[in-house]
């Protein structure tokens, strides 16, 4: 009787710090609905306005979060000031097809707040600060990387999906689907394995947290305070706007 009680003892003890079941399988077919859904809800979208959250590794560095107040127009104009961090007043602004196609940052602080810095997107100064240039920016061009490696794995058969639930995200209700695809680098696709977060309400992807092929943390973008079709103007992406800090000399730096 005491061997059966304590051997009940142990297994219920051994089950309570096993803790929660690992979650089931999720059919890959539903990943790649949420996917189908979602773009075809951002299709419909020509403007929007967030707040994108952000944390890289760029080479060896995992560099600290970053707040950025994010305007965004079809076909690809953006506008961000940084809200908090070393580089807190920092605004930045590309319109494809404009400004020499150029990269215009201005900083707040120091000899560079006279000047308007006008670069290259992919300039080196800019890539040793972020995995993306500013080409890359934005829930539109998230949706094609995950979307392109998530269906490429499907069909190669090497895709899993696993449902992590819904949670709560800046007061959204987010749908948490993770992807794992195949170990092997040389196999070519953006990563081995990314949490992705679908909000229930506007079916749009706005978070995704990115692991390369050693399970190393590289990416974790998510938009929050999101405000679809708000009707940008021109304005809202014009350097010469008086709510924005963007000096009318303008230095062009050579990549």
């Amino acid at each position: 009787m005491f061997c059966s009680r304590l051997m009940g003892l142990v297994m219920a003890f051994a089950v309570l710090w096993a803790g929660p079941a690992w979650p089931a399988d999720a059919p890959v077919g539903e990943l790649l609905r949420l996917l189908d859904l979602a773009e075809k809800q951002y299709a419909q979208i020509q403007d929007y306005t967030s707040t994108m959250v952000s944390r890289e590794r760029v080479g060896e560095v995992l560099r600290p979060q970053e707040r950025v107040l994010l305007k965004f127009q079809r076909p690809f104009k953006v506008y961000m000031r940084w809200l908090d961090g070393p580089s807190k007043g920092r605004e930045a602004l590309f319109v494809s097809g404009a400004h020499e196609d150029k990269f215009l940052v201005s900083e707040p602080r120091g000899f560079r707040r006279l000047f308007t810095a006008a670069l290259e997107p992919t300039d080196r100064r800019v890539m040793e600060q972020s995995r993306h240039p500013v080409t890359d920016i934005g829930i539109g061009r998230l949706l094609e990387f995950v979307g392109e490696s998530t269906r490429r794995a499907a069909r190669n058969g090497v895709l899993r999906a696993i449902d992590r639930g819904t949670v709560e995200s800046a007061g959204r209700r987010v749908r948490q689907v993770e992807c794992v695809l195949t170990p092997d680098v040389r196999d070519g696709y953006y990563a081995y394995r990314a949490l992705l977060g679908f909000d229930e309400e506007n079916h749009l992807l706005i978070r995704a947290v990115v692991y390369d092929w050693t399970d190393q943390l590289v990416e974790d973008y998510a938009y929050n305070n999101l405000r679809l079709n708000p009707g940008h103007t021109s304005r809202d992406f014009d350097p010469s706007n008086k709510e924005y800090g963007f000096s009318f000399l303008r230095f062009h730096i050579p990549g």
